[in-house]
């Protein structure tokens, strides 16, 4: 660890113990800290850059963070921030499961970041163009390629919720720099669970979604909404065996998976509207059931403007509704038709 980093972790330490007013804050931000200084390896590479974005980070919120003084508010609102993530690319590459082994992985396509390789890392990925509808989010997200009949389906753009999840009355912490995330079961040899896995239609549906893909009505798309788990265990970045995260109880988060952190939801559609001869990409070269849906994150937000969303947002229970710009400025709860669609920006 580098002597400017030393400085910055002493700074907060420092923050925590002359200012109780404002101590979830400089937790939050310590958080930030631990992430961006070396935890993990390769996935957060701490440096004098880093140790910058950890102080920025704190000034950013120590200064006023985010004005959502119009937005509902209070222990009865779902907090919660969106944004949109059109579209990039398509490849047989995993960052995660298959690393630094390029074409040795199933097909997926690929949203967020437009440089998304098998080699992507949280220094490779931060402050990179982004197809989003915040420049702050550079974040690599990608799910199997869908077929139908054999043929590749071209998704839409993946409208992605950062909540604090339902019934729940925990603090929410920042994201890390790096982490890791894997929503759902490649290997599942029967549907998932709707609270992991939903299949709907597009427009308005009822109810949560189905397990397995449905046939919807003329004019609307296939859609899949995949929910990630929340409890993180504080210390592993890494998401290759599922073990870092863990998914929230009715009890809340588990002593082995303490620290919550903001819940991802994930939808994302196809244009067609049966459900007739669908498969996914299960390899290079192979095509199998809808039941192994998933996807996988790799967390490469501006951590100054993600840790401001989350405090001003998630942490007081604000619908703040989509984010847009190089500070992902929130436009409230009302303005989802209003959010420009998603181009690659830098």
């Amino acid at each position: 660890m580098t002597l400017r980093a030393r400085e910055t972790i002493r700074r907060l330490a420092v923050q925590l113990r002359r200012n109780p007013g404002r101590r979830r804050l400089a937790l939050s931000a310590l958080v930030i800290a631990v992430g961006l200084l070396g935890l993990g390896g390769a996935y957060a590479a701490g440096s004098a850059s880093h140790s910058e974005s950890v102080a920025s980070s704190l000034r950013a919120v120590e200064g006023g963070g985010v004005d959502t003084h119009a937005f509902p508010s209070g222990p009865g609102e779902p907090g919660i921030f969106t944004d949109r993530c059109a579209y990039s690319h398509e490849a047989p590459d995993d960052a995660i499961l298959a690393f630094g082994r390029p074409g040795t992985s199933m097909h997926h396509d690929f949203y967020g970041n437009t440089a998304t390789t098998a080699s992507s890392t949280a220094s490779s990925l931060v402050g990179g163009q982004t197809t989003c509808t915040t420049s702050a989010d550079s974040s690599a997200y990608w799910s199997p390629v869908l077929y139908q009949n054999g043929h590749e389906l071209k998704p839409g753009p993946a409208l992605i919720y950062w909540r604090r999840p339902a019934r729940d009355s925990e603090r929410v912490s920042a994201l890390p720099i790096g982490l890791q995330l894997i929503a759902g079961n490649e290997g599942a040899t029967a549907p998932q669970g709707t609270d992991v896995v939903a299949w709907s239609c597009t427009g308005k549906q009822p109810g949560r979604g189905t397990p397995t893909p449905h046939n919807c009505a003329s004019g609307t798309d296939v859609r899949v909404t995949v929910t990630f788990p929340s409890c993180w265990d504080g210390h592993n970045l890494i998401g290759a065996r599922q073990l870092n995260v863990v998914y929230r109880t009715a009890a809340g988060c588990p002593a082995d998976h303490p620290q919550q952190i903001p819940q991802i939801v994930f939808h994302v559609s196809w244009p067609t509207s049966t459900a007739d001869g669908l498969t996914l990409s299960m390899s290079p070269t192979i095509q199998g059931s809808t039941d192994t849906m998933h996807v996988d994150f790799i967390n490469g937000w501006q951590p100054a403007a993600v840790n401001a969303d989350v405090t001003a947002c998630l942490a007081s229970s604000t619908r703040c509704g989509p984010v847009t710009g190089p500070h992902a400025t929130p436009h409230g709860p009302d303005s989802h038709s209003r959010t420009a669609k998603a181009s690659p920006v830098s």
